[in-house]
């Protein structure tokens, strides 16, 4: 698509502007979604439960240097971890982050998973973190100080021979990803909702559990990667604010059914549901300090 093709070369040019590299050097992304007003006959509408009216959710990839990089126009009710490595993987531009933070939403054993086969780092900021399972690589394995975080002795044990096993076919899912044969947000949610009894949706889960595993040991041990996990999160919010700043038109509701006008929309900076003040609050500089 042509659009898509003339923001690529807008986040191109942007990223060779020099402050831009003042605020990051393009090896990060962070994911999030905001709420999009719709009318009710729109395809997409979904009574949102968290906003109490119908809409959508624009879903952006924002990177360290405060471009978006991709857009979904995604209904309500579909868990945003489904399409976080999507927009890696459609970005088109010059700039290739290899890591991607979050908030809870968008991390699942899945997304951990395939971001990982796929090269990419998924580091989330995860608030519940005391409701997740930790899981040890053997039954033997004892850990002197955070033994708790654990659960029961020779309990929550990686199944390494299923891995093994089962690592060609992971192998070929995520190169059919890579290669956009299967779209990894329709790979996503079939892993979600897949059958437990299915040996490659199990070691997609066990691949899974391993990273996340090792994910929050990393979050929880490191002071300064809450920090930056935070300030990237951060300047979504930021992206939020300034769209609604800049947008225009329609008051920023989405009008039009056909994803091809809505993704036109979302990448023409309609205004999502923010304040200006919440574009202020969150300026890059701000954002650096959190």
């Amino acid at each position: 698509m042509l659009l898509n093709e003339a923001i690529a070369d807008l986040v191109n040019a942007h990223a060779r502007l020099d402050i831009s590299q003042a605020w990051g050097d393009g090896t990060t992304v962070a994911a999030d979604g905001t709420h999009m007003d719709t009318y009710l006959d729109n395809l997409l509408a979904e009574t949102s439960v968290r906003y109490g009216k119908p809409g959508g959710i624009a879903y952006h990839h924002i990177s360290d240097t405060y471009v978006a990089l991709f857009t979904h126009f995604i209904p309500c009710g579909v868990r945003e971890a489904v399409y976080i490595i999507e927009g890696l993987l459609k970005n088109s531009s010059e700039v290739k982050p290899t890591t991607v933070h979050a908030h809870t939403q968008g991390q699942s054993q899945p997304a951990f998973a395939l971001a990982h086969l796929l090269a990419f780092d998924l580091m989330p900021r995860i608030r519940n973190w005391k409701s997740l399972t930790l899981y040890r690589p053997r039954k033997t394995t004892e850990y002197v100080h955070i033994g708790a975080l654990f659960g029961e002795a020779g309990k929550n044990v990686i199944d390494r021979d299923l891995i093994e096993s089962q690592f060609r076919h992971l192998m070929k899912v995520a190169v059919s990803a890579r290669e956009g044969a299967i779209s990894s947000s329709t790979l996503l949610k079939r892993l979600r909702s897949g059958s437990r009894k299915n040996a490659t949706y199990a070691a997609f889960r066990e691949v899974g559990r391993v990273i996340r595993t090792v994910q929050l040991l990393r979050y929880l041990s490191d002071p300064a990667l809450r920090r930056r996990v935070t300030a990237a999160t951060n300047k979504t919010e930021a992206f939020n604010g300034f769209s609604q700043w800049i947008g225009f038109g329609n008051r920023g509701v989405i009008a039009d059914s056909d994803p091809v006008e809505q993704e036109k929309a979302l990448n023409s900076a309609s205004s999502p549901r923010r304040t200006r003040r919440s574009w202020t609050s969150t300026s890059p500089s701000s954002a650096n300090r959190s």
